[in-house]
C-alpha cells in the first residue's frame, strides 16, 4: 500500500473515530447493546484498511477485486448505519442529551450517516458492479460521488 492509499484509508478512520467519539462523549450510560455495536464497529474499523488494500491491489474484473468491492461496501456502509444510530440515541428529544439547538444538527448528521450507509450498502447489488462508467463500476463511481457527504454536513452545521 502507498502513502496516498494509506492516508485515503487513515482518513476514514479518523472520520469514524471523530464521529465516534463526539457522540457517545455525551452517552450517560453504555448499555449492553451498545457495547455490542461498538464491538463491531471496532471490528469493521479494523479491517476498513485491509479491505481497502486488497481492492486497490487487486484487478477490479478479478473474482478478488469483486469479493474485495463487496466487503468494503458492506464495511462502509456497516461503520455509518452503527454511527447513525448512536447520533440518532444523541438526537432522541425524549432522552434530552444534547441542548435543545444542538438536537436539529445532530439529526442532519445522522441523516447524512443513514444516507452514506444506503449508498454504500446499495451498491452491493450486482447491477452496480457489472453496469461501468468510462471502465469503472458504478458501485465505485457511487462510492467516490458520496465523499463530499462529509463537507456537505460540516457546511450545513451538523456534527
Amino acid at each position: 500500500m502507498d502513502l496516498a492509499e494509506f492516508g485515503f484509508s487513515f482518513l476514514i478512520l479518523i472520520s469514524v473515530w471523530n464521529r465516534y467519539t463526539s457522540t457517545t462523549s455525551v452517552m450517560p450510560v453504555e448499555t449492553s447493546w451498545m457495547v455490542r455495536l461498538n464491538m463491531v464497529l471496532l471490528f469493521l474499523v479494523a479491517i476498513e484498511p485491509f479491505l481497502f488494500d486488497v481492492l486497490v491491489g487487486s484487478s477490479l474484473s478479478s473474482a478478488v477485486g469483486t469479493a474485495a468491492s463487496e466487503y468494503y461496501g458492506l464495511d462502509i456502509g456497516g461503520m455509518n448505519l452503527i454511527l447513525a444510530y448512536f447520533t440518532h440515541l444523541l438526537a432522541s428529544e425524549e432522552r434530552k442529551l444534547i441542548p435543545p439547538e444542538l438536537v436539529g444538527r445532530y439529526k442532519t448528521a445522522r441523516n447524512l450517516l443513514v444516507v452514506g450507509a444506503a449508498v454504500f450498502l446499495v451498491s452491493e447489488l450486482p447491477i452496480f458492479w457489472s453496469v461501468e462508467v468510462e471502465g469503472v463500476p458504478l458501485r465505485i463511481v457511487l462510492w467516490m460521488l458520496s465523499l463530499p457527504v462529509v463537507r456537505i454536513q460540516k457546511l450545513v452545521g451538523g456534527t
